[in-house]
């Protein structure tokens, strides 16, 4: 019988491939709070969308839209968790 913890080293892998991909977007230099452009750095990205992933299968073969006004963070992360 297989379980989650079955599959936790490789999916702890893929998050810190997705981590290390993300932390290459270039984030706002200065953020108009006006406008809540609130940036999502690559460590928070990344475990949001392996939640999303590895506990409830929400992304991959998904269609998914990043609706926020910053660098496309969580848009990009989804493309690299195979959304559709």
């Amino acid at each position: 019988m297989s379980t989650s913890r079955d599959h936790a080293p490789k999916e702890a892998g893929r998050d810190r491939k997705l981590e290390s991909s993300l932390s290459n977007i270039k984030l706002f230099g200065s953020p108009k709070w006006e406008l809540e452009q609130y940036p999502i750095g690559a460590n928070l990205a990344s475990r949001m969308l392996f939640m999303a992933e590895s506990k409830y299968g929400d992304i991959a073969g998904k269609i998914v839209a990043d609706l926020g006004c910053g660098a496309g963070t969580l848009g990009i992360a989804a493309c690299l968790y195979d959304a559709a």
